[in-house]
């Protein structure tokens, strides 16, 4: 029988519990999970008085493999899949038919509005799926993925493609000073995508080891004024950091939330020296795109810890206060 990690109780552990096998209906797949990343957004939604549903399944990003098909379905038997955040969206709207569903205002978000992919096997709707093609020159992948590109590319699909979607928001044309806030899951990512893009890097984190981390990567330490900055954390004291360190005219992309964030700037800031700020939230289908090749180039490389599913409500806590360098990534089988 499939196995998930399930939220039965606000605010209690998690378990690892047997469900019953389903088959998929009308443009559903049945996905056999190859790797499933588990970061701070999970835990924020499992610390909520009131989740959006219980029981719940966490996991909003991952990889998987079709392993059976409803009827009228597109995608094959045995195609490999991104699974992404985004659940659902309406198909008509005016972000949906601008590839930006991320917007739409009937989305719904897996993990949150909808069961994830933090088990052995989902059952979901193939229109937010993702077929992973891969791009010229690389040979096909293993029946089974080796263990860290499958924990890579579980991050294609939410991590990589927000940092992707941050560093794009900002709109940059040309090689710039960029400083990333919060160097965890998707902010190791953003320092790699922005050097890859040609800017210069700085990287800021309470966390020492995540500062060495984002050394390792090519980041700088803060120092002076920089044109651009994502934020990849939540913290209002990062927030105002980076407003701190921008050059008039400087934009910021926010790539981290909380369900108690919230943003305290000076109205002043925003409007004499003309800041800017842009949500830095997955990003559009072209950015995700760009995230897959930056990943198969090998110009971005997750820095990620395997466990097993069995391990999951344990290491979970790891997450509790604010998590660790890289991401966490769970291998179902």
């Amino acid at each position: 029988m499939p196995r998930v990690i399930q939220l039965l109780k606000a605010r209690e552990a998690v378990e690892v519990v047997e469900i019953p096998s389903k088959n998929p209906g009308p443009h559903e797949v049945r996905l056999r999970i190859e790797a499933c990343a588990l970061g701070q957004l999970d835990w924020n939604l499992l610390t909520l008085d009131a989740p959006p549903r219980l029981p719940l399944v966490p996991g909003h990003e991952a990889v998987g493999v079709v392993e059976a098909v409803g009827a009228n379905c597109t995608l094959r038997m045995g195609e490999r899949v991104l699974v992404t955040p985004l659940a659902s969206s309406c198909g008509t709207c005016n972000a949906c038919r601008g590839r930006d569903a991320r917007h739409c205002g009937g989305a719904s978000w897996r993990g949150m509005h909808v069961d994830g992919a933090l088990g052995t096997h989902l059952v979901t709707h193939e229109k937010t799926l993702v077929p992973l093609e891969l791009p010229l020159g690389v040979e096909p992948l293993a029946e089974v993925l080796a263990p860290q590109l499958a924990g890579a590319l579980a991050l294609s699909g939410g991590s990589l493609w927000t940092a992707v979607g941050a560093v794009n928001a900002l709109g940059l044309v040309h090689p710039s000073r960029v400083a990333v806030f919060g160097v965890g899951g998707v902010g190791h990512l953003a320092v790699q995508v922005a050097k890859a893009l040609g800017h210069e890097v700085f990287a800021a984190d309470a966390d020492p080891e995540r500062v060495t981390l984002a050394g390792a990567l090519g980041a700088k330490p803060l120092d002076g004024p920089v044109d651009a900055a994502v934020v990849c954390t939540p913290s209002t004291q990062a927030l105002q950091q980076a407003v701190r360190l921008l050059r008039a005219g400087g934009r910021i992309a926010l790539a981290g939330s909380s369900p108690t964030g919230r943003i305290d700037l000076s109205v002043a800031d925003l409007v004499w020296r003309g800041l800017t700020i842009r949500s830095g939230l997955l990003g559009t289908r072209e950015d995700l795109e760009e995230g897959v090749g930056l990943l198969f180039s090998g110009k971005v490389k997750p820095s990620i810890e395997l466990v097993t599913l069995d391990e999951v409500p344990a290491r979970l806590w790891a997450l509790r206060d604010l998590g660790f360098p890289g991401r966490m990534v769970v291998l179902p089988g």
